[in-house]
């Protein structure tokens, strides 16, 4: 088996991969070539989809034999998403892997990336990687809710159900520590809990969840789309994004090499029984690292919940047009008293009422705003607190800066067929279209001799004359 490695965000040297790949060809014979990729992505002009189109040049110029038989590519951080974008750009048109793993992968961005792309960012850069750049398109693609997010993440759960990635055992791996630098304690964005210091254990994981909400005929309309064979995901307790003592690639712990161990069983796996196998296997590991983790938050004195989800709000209107101003609520059942329903005025009411009582389970430094899909809102849950107070009612209701047209308000909770709106260390995209009320802008008036026209103003629209729709 040929393995193809993928770096991250902003590598410069080769050595960002340790010694990862000497240890995975020592432990598992069956490896044969391996390649070290090797891209640019601090020019502030470069796109994660540029690299993904170079990305295909390059492993072209490979040759046919290189792809022949079984192969791998072993993705870190930003490499995920550049390899996720080839693949998806490759398919029907050349072979694709047939193993993919993302190690601590960005798959649905990182907090980090608006501070990349500000004043911080680029002094870090300089000191540390002597660039007068930060790769700014790369980090806006990187930030939660980003154009480039949303579309891939939405082509992968579509391709991933259809059947065109039957061929891909794909796998994720995210660590849980942020490391021994403590320089990563001084801003809130790099010891997040429930994050490898880069990327939170929720936007590793290749399970997602996508809903839809729209205005119904009278109701909101909430449609939801879940895989339809779950990846095998597993958490690397203690291992941070980076670094040689803490590192998913660069640590080795005297107890053994897990992230090693894990990436060799995925490689090892030649069937779909064998994947079933490992997703149970990896499921059950997952589990009990989360029962640790909340025994040890329960404790007095015990550390913040690891066990976190995250939703990224997608809000437009009808017609695509992001909504950049708007009243997000997110109550839960109990503090409104009981169920409910969008159709009955008093519910409604006393979810308005209740905007001092946002759910509990939402982490600090939310909603993320996405600086430049202004319409996209990230928040961070602790999972277990949320599911404690489910179900959960979400309430937007959005402005526009004139007076004629405004937005109808969204009130929706998760449908029918999802137990909860957020999965324990997942994503979930809500994408809501907002109805705009705009019959204030137009009136029809009944021609008579009542009514002079020339010279009649008709702003704002008089009631006399005025034929109601």
């Amino acid at each position: 088996m040929n393995v193809l490695f993928v770096h991250g965000y902003s590598e410069t040297s080769l050595g960002a991969y340790y010694d990862f790949p000497a240890r995975l060809q020592a432990a598992l014979p069956g490896v044969g070539d391996i390649v070290l990729a090797a891209f640019n992505s601090l020019d502030d002009t470069v796109t994660i989809d540029d690299l993904a189109d170079a990305m295909e040049a390059r492993v072209t110029a490979l040759g046919p034999q290189w792809v022949r038989g079984p192969w791998a590519i072993v993705c870190h951080s930003t490499g995920a998403l550049i390899a996720r974008r080839w693949l998806l750009n490759r398919l029907g048109k050349a072979p694709i892997p047939t193993h993919f793993v993302t190690m601590a992968g960005a798959n649905h961005g990182s907090t980090l990336a608006q501070m990349g792309k500000s004043v911080l960012g680029y002094v870090q850069k300089l000191f540390l990687k002597q660039s007068l750049t930060v790769g700014a398109n790369v980090l806006t693609d990187l930030d939660y809710g980003s154009d480039f997010l949303l579309k891939l993440n939405a082509e992968w759960m579509r391709r991933w159900n259809d059947g065109s990635l039957d061929g891909l055992w794909a796998f994720s791996l995210g660590g849980d520590s942020v490391g021994n630098d403590r320089a990563l304690q001084i801003f809130w964005e790099t010891h997040e809990p429930g994050s490898d210091n880069t990327v939170r254990i929720s936007g590793a994981n290749l399970n997602y969840t996508l809903l839809e909400v729209s205005h119904g005929p009278g109701d909101s309309r909430v449609t939801a789309v879940r895989p339809t064979r779950p990846v095998p995901h597993l958490v690397l307790a203690g291992y941070s994004h980076f670094g040689s003592d803490t590192g998913v690639l660069g640590w080795v712990n005297p107890a053994g090499d897990a992230s090693r161990d894990a990436v060799v069983e995925a490689l090892s796996v030649d069937s779909a029984d064998a994947y079933a196998r490992v997703e149970e296997r990896w499921s059950g590991r997952t589990a009990a690292w989360a029962a640790a983790s909340e025994a040890a938050h329960a404790a007095p004195g015990g550390p913040p919940s690891s066990v976190n989800s995250t939703a990224v709000l997608t809000i437009r209107d009808e017609s695509g047009r992001a909504i950049d101003d708007c009243v997000i609520l997110i109550l839960n059942q109990s503090t409104l008293g009981g169920p409910g329903n969008v159709n009955d005025p008093a519910f409604v009411n006393r979810v308005i009422q209740s905007a001092n009582d946002v759910s509990e389970s939402i982490m600090p430094h939310s909603p993320i705003q996405n600086d430049v899909q202004k319409g996209s809102y990230s928040f961070y849950f602790d999972y277990n607190e949320y599911v404690l107070s489910s179900p959960h009612w979400y309430y937007v209701q959005a402005a526009l800066p004139g007076q004629l047209v405004s937005f109808i308000p969204l009130l929706f909770t998760q449908p029918p067929e999802l137990p909860h709106t957020i999965w324990p260390n997942e994503f979930t995209y809500v994408s809501l279209a907002m109805k705009r009320d705009n019959l204030g802008t137009y009136a029809i008036y009944g021609f008579g001799p009542g009514l002079n026209l020339p010279g009649t103003t008709w702003m704002p629209f008089p009631a006399p004359g005025r034929i109601s729709p």
